[in-house]
């Protein structure tokens, strides 16, 4: 039977097409001197909340310095860079979530949005996280593009 073979092959060839194709890992641009760097980033795990497959928020809102910069879907990550001091992040859904963080010069900081999580623990639903973690979690994933206020403007 030709049928059966020819059948399986383009199976074969129809199921290769549905492979993740692999992503190059990602080279941010190198931070200028004097600057810091601030990477937000969403996971896509949680325990059936905003960023599960029942969850309710798709696409908060994000604000740095009460400019918008971008909305945050789950598994997204961008950044911007800005100038050492002080910065409030605004992320608004069904409600509005706030974080202050001190940017310190020549320096990343890591902010992730985890809705889930943060229920569950009470540290709210944005939070900063260690720069050894904030790395990890963002190491490979592709950037989106982001509006950020210009650094000293």
């Amino acid at each position: 039977m030709i049928i059966r073979p020819v059948f399986v092959l383009a199976a074969l060839l129809a199921f290769a097409g549905c492979a993740p194709v692999p992503q190059a890992p990602v080279a941010d641009p190198p931070l200028a001197a004097g600057l810091s760097r601030i990477y937000f980033y969403r996971t896509t795990f949680s325990l059936g909340s905003d960023n599960g497959l029942l969850g309710t928020v798709a696409r908060p809102l994000l604000t740095l310095d009460d400019k918008p910069v971008a909305e945050v879907p789950a598994g997204s990550v961008f950044f911007c860079d800005v100038l050492p001091g002080r910065h409030q992040i605004t992320v608004r859904a069904n409600q509005t979530y706030t974080l202050a963080i001190a940017a310190v010069a020549n320096q990343s900081s890591y902010v992730k949005f985890d809705w889930g999580l943060g229920s569950l623990t009470g540290q709210g639903h944005v939070f900063e996280v260690a720069a050894s973690m904030g790395g990890r979690e963002i190491e490979g994933q592709p950037r989106l593009a982001a509006t950020c206020p210009q650094a000293g403007g």
